[in-house]
């Protein structure tokens, strides 16, 4: 059997961790076999997903595009999905999701969560592609908020979460790792690119609100960004959405990706997109960098101050508990089909 997850060419933790959860979780089930292939933790299940004679889907999620042909046919063991919006969109009934399968580090030695005396500090970690879209940084450093890079190790990351007393989430796992070791956290939005639908399908599934706060602002680096995903059709923060909302406005992208007219003109303007200037970029932030630099940090230090303030979200224990419960019995269940 062989482990399928996305793997970034520059890391990212909340990816990262399938290398080895599932080792621990599933000793000795993994090889090169690529006959059967278990799908993991992230928001993979897509078109992008290899041939295989037969495939398990352990708490992965759906969040952009369409499911792979033939998706819950004969050929897939589907033994949950990350959340309701998921199963929705892959037609599935309501027993099929749970919860985002990295719930489960709740359930090794290491990352028991910590008592309330040996927790302290806040962290931000940012989404792993909004790395250069921000002063994040040297906003964390005036907020008094650790920057922690989701680029790092897995396990270094998950400990600084385990140890924190208030986590300031961007990237998604950094929430729900946060909730799995009894952190709380807040949801926030760098930029347009956050997904509105992956946030809402992981949320309703421990009883939780999104209500994010935007740190991301009209620095140029963030318009420019903001402006090619909004061109592209792929905007996925659409604030104050709520579920219904969330998967019409799914369903419309992916109508836009399947016509030919769709096709032709995000091909179009990402084919204008990245023949202007660069250099006039450039030229632009090099003589606004200053006065815009300086408001910018002055923004994202505002907006972490303001989180830093808030109490955060968690799951209440017994949704936690019930949630894992679930989870624990599926990982007995492909034991017990599929053990060599």
């Amino acid at each position: 059997m062989k482990l399928y997850y996305y793997k970034s060419a520059l890391g990212n933790f909340g990816d990262d961790l399938n290398a080895w959860i599932w080792d621990r979780l599933l000793p000795n089930f993994f090889d090169n076999d690529d006959n059967t292939r278990f799908s993991g933790i992230g928001t993979i299940i897509n078109t992008e997903m290899p041939d295989a004679n037969k495939w398990i889907v352990f708490g992965s999620g759906i969040g952009y595009g369409h499911p792979p042909k033939g998706f819950g046919g004969n050929k897939w063991d589907i033994v949950s999905v990350r959340g309701p919006l998921s199963a929705q969109i892959l037609g599935l009934g309501k027993e099929k999701y749970i919860t985002d399968g990295a719930a489960l580090l709740n359930t090794l030695s290491e990352f028991t969560p910590c008592a309330e005396n040996e927790r302290s500090g806040t962290i931000f970690i940012p989404h792993h592609n909004a790395l250069d879209k921000g002063p994040w940084e040297r906003g964390c450093q005036r907020a008094n908020v650790e920057f922690v890079n989701p680029r790092g190790e897995a396990t270094e990351i998950i400990q600084k979460i385990r140890r924190s007393r208030l986590v300031l989430a961007d990237a998604m796992h950094a929430a729900i790792i946060a909730d799995a070791m009894r952190v709380p956290w807040v949801p926030m939005v760098t930029s347009s690119q956050i997904n509105t639908f992956k946030w809402l399908d992981w949320t309703q599934t421990i009883s939780c609100p999104y209500m994010p706060i935007v740190v991301g602002s009209n620095f140029l680096q963030n318009v420019l960004h903001n402006r090619k995903v909004n061109l592209y059709g792929e905007k996925n923060f659409h604030p104050g959405e709520d579920v219904d909302e969330a998967l019409k406005t799914f369903k419309k992208q992916q109508n836009l990706t399947d016509s030919v007219e769709g096709h032709k003109y995000i091909n179009k303007v990402k084919s204008l997109y990245y023949r202007l200037p660069n250099k006039l970029f450039c030229l632009y932030e090099s003589q606004v960098s200053k006065n815009r630099g300086e408001r910018a940090i002055e923004y994202v230090t505002s907006r972490l101050l303001e989180a830093t303030r808030n109490g955060g979200f968690l799951s209440e224990q017994n949704v936690f508990d019930e949630n894992l419960d679930r989870l624990l019995n599926g990982i007995n269940a492909v034991k017990n089909r599929y053990s060599k």
